[in-house]
């Protein structure tokens, strides 16, 4: 990840000074660039989490990373060798990059890549003409795609993540599936409004945790809104490690299946039947 934008995710976190202890080099020690393969699989150990996706991200042409997007790419899907029955590597690819479906082809072909991560913001509108070719090959290929949706810090911009942008998008696009990460941020209505009419189309929990342990009363009512209003298209989510600092792996886990925001039936489809099915060929 370019310095510019692990400045930039850093700044929420920022504000937890004087709760948490975040002194010391932050760029450097912030473990979220880079993190090992068993440090990983560990904390699922610890949280009781049998298999996570892999997510990485594309933020090269928004500023130099510090390993390009092939190199990153390649040690994510080799990382996730180490544990195949653990660790699902998705691909982060731009669409804006004019490699984007040679990279996606190389991936699909060597690994079996299952889906990709995107993030908007770093340009590009979801619906724009250009980026359409991105999308044909994700259709052709059946793949899961993984969007940002929300705030954006830094140099990138919050315009482009808007859920309602994909609407055009699913409605040309029926083989591919299509996840709203943080249940769409502050465009949550919007992520309702687009499951609604669009049945491949979920969601994810990751950042609620965010609200914790401040607020915990927010996270619980999202989750329930969730359980109430798609019940079979939302997907517990981590966004490990990025708070983990404020509120870790584990306490997340714990804290979303021991909260009553719905019963035992509802959380086994947040926690894995939602998932089997979006992973489905």
């Amino acid at each position: 990840m370019p310095d510019s934008l692990l400045r930039a995710y850093l700044e929420p976190l920022l504000v937890l000074d004087g709760i948490f202890d975040l002194s010391g080099d932050r760029l450097n020690d912030w473990p979220m660039s880079q993190v090992r393969a068993e440090d990983l699989v560990e904390h699922m150990a610890i949280s009781g989490i049998d298999r996570s996706v892999l997510l990485p991200l594309d933020f090269g042409l928004v500023d130099p990373p510090q390993a390009g997007v092939e190199e990153y790419n390649d040690w994510v899907f080799e990382m996730a060798q180490l544990f195949p029955d653990k660790l699902i590597p998705f691909m982060g690819i731009d669409p804006q990059r004019k490699e984007a479906l040679d990279l996606m082809g190389k991936y699909i072909k060597r690994f079996d890549a299952r889906g990709i991560k995107i993030y908007p913001a770093t340009g590009f509108y979801p619906n724009e003409e250009r980026i359409k070719p991105f999308w044909d090959a994700v259709d052709d290929h059946g793949l899961v795609v993984l969007t940002h949706a929300g705030a954006a810090w830094g140099p990138l911009e919050e315009k482009y993540n808007r859920p309602s942008l994909f609407s055009e998008v699913l409605e040309k696009h029926h083989n591919m599936r299509l996840v709203i990460a943080h249940m769409g941020g502050k465009f949550r209505d919007e992520m309702y409004q687009l499951l609604a009419g669009h049945d491949n189309a979920y969601t994810d929990i990751s950042a609620l945790q965010g609200w914790l342990p401040s607020n915990p009363e927010v996270a619980i009512s999202r989750l329930q809104e969730a359980s109430r209003r798609i019940p079979g298209r939302v997907l517990f989510g981590s966004d490990w490690p990025l708070f983990d600092l404020a509120f870790s792996h584990a306490n997340w886990v714990r804290f979303v299946k021991e909260q009553p925001w719905g019963d035992d039936s509802m959380k086994e489809r947040l926690f894995g039947d939602n998932f089997a099915r979006l992973m489905r060929r």
